[in-house]
């Protein structure tokens, strides 16, 4: 796939995910331990800001910002503990499944840094992608039921 392509496709994502979370999402902070009070939803949108910082690196071609904002990535915080109970008893036995999703999106973001440092932009779209999928899917699969949870 060429990169106007590519491109066009994670474009395409991210404009999607805008409409189904709120574009005023405030940075992250360093990750909190258990005496976190900050909610999943909170997490998601600053999860958001960063892929649209990504994004925004991707097509000006600043390999400086997708460093950043995939770092924010990598370190975003831990929703409170209350939360994540919350979160855990939802899934129940799925919670590995929802773990899996957390670890290709983590493990994208690890290796969306390294391209970056390495002003690897093919590398960097390539690991992109796999990182909106792994978001993309883990929407599909738990975003209404964890929205209903949560409340």
């Amino acid at each position: 796939m060429n990169l106007i392509k590519k491109i066009t496709l994670i474009s395409s994502i991210i404009l999607s995910l805008l409409i189904l979370a709120p574009i005023n999402a405030a940075p992250h902070e360093p990750p909190n331990d258990k005496k976190s009070d900050i909610t999943f939803k909170q997490v998601m949108q600053g999860l958001l800001l960063e892929a649209k910082n990504i994004t925004q690196g991707i097509i000006l071609e600043d390999f400086k910002l997708i460093e950043n904002a995939a770092i924010g990535i990598v370190k975003h915080p831990k929703p409170a503990m209350a939360q994540r109970k919350k979160l855990m008893k939802a899934l129940a036995s799925e919670i590995k499944v929802f773990k899996s999703f957390d670890h290709i999106v983590h493990g994208g973001a690890v290796k969306i840094v390294q391209a970056a440092k390495d002003k690897n932009m093919v590398a960097v779209i390539n690991e992109y992608q796999q990182l909106i999928t792994g978001c993309q899917s883990c929407h599909s699969l738990f975003k209404a039921r964890l929205s209903k949870a949560l409340q």
